[in-house]
């Protein structure tokens, strides 16, 4: 995976999270927590969604390129670059059957959260699988395979990562555009 890195302070809102113990707390293995606006809005238009399980080399990579605080399902940032912090989630929707019988695969999705004034903004991010998600910070450099060169990203960006494939999808015009920034 082609990631470079430029830490910089994150972008809070609330109260401040306290960490228990000295050593990063890495966060693969626990359920993250959402604000309840998000929660309402992922019960209204994803009814029975829960976080996917996250295999071992999703959660090495979220350790690897994430803050010792990152979710392999939830990641924060400014997408929309209005200074306001952002939620992205990772989901899945359970199988089920219908009342004929016919059966519904197992889908997931990356939905992201607008900060508003008043609450959140949803905004369906993709459909397609990913293992986990991972903040590509406003300014970093990244490779896009499909253009064959280097760039930037212009505000804080959603990589949805599944092993050694992944995508970036930055937020431009109103909408998420996909971009291929691993193999």
């Amino acid at each position: 995976m082609h990631v470079h890195r430029n830490p910089r302070p994150s972008t809070t809102f609330g109260p401040a999270e306290v960490s228990s113990a000295s050593e990063p707390a890495y966060r693969c293995d626990e359920t993250p927590d959402l604000p309840l606006p998000i929660k309402v809005l992922l019960n209204r238009y994803y009814p029975g969604w829960s976080f996917p399980d996250v295999s071992e080399d999703d959660c090495y990579s979220v350790k690897q390129s994430g803050d010792h605080q990152a979710y392999a399902q939830v990641i924060k940032g400014d997408f929309d670059d209005d200074g306001r912090l952002d939620y992205a989630v990772l989901i899945q929707q359970g199988a089920e059957a219908d009342d004929k019988g016919a059966v519904k695969p197992l889908i997931v999705h990356t939905v992201a959260f607008f900060r508003k004034p008043n609450g959140y903004k949803m905004h369906p991010v993709t459909s397609e699988a990913a293992g986990c998600l991972m903040l590509m910070r406003k300014g970093e450099t990244d490779y896009d395979y499909e253009a064959q060169r280097e760039f930037t990203y212009p505000r804080d960006t959603i990589m949805g990562g599944m092993g050694m494939g992944g995508m970036s999808y930055l937020y431009e015009y109103g909408k998420f555009r996909a971009i291929i920034t691993s193999d």
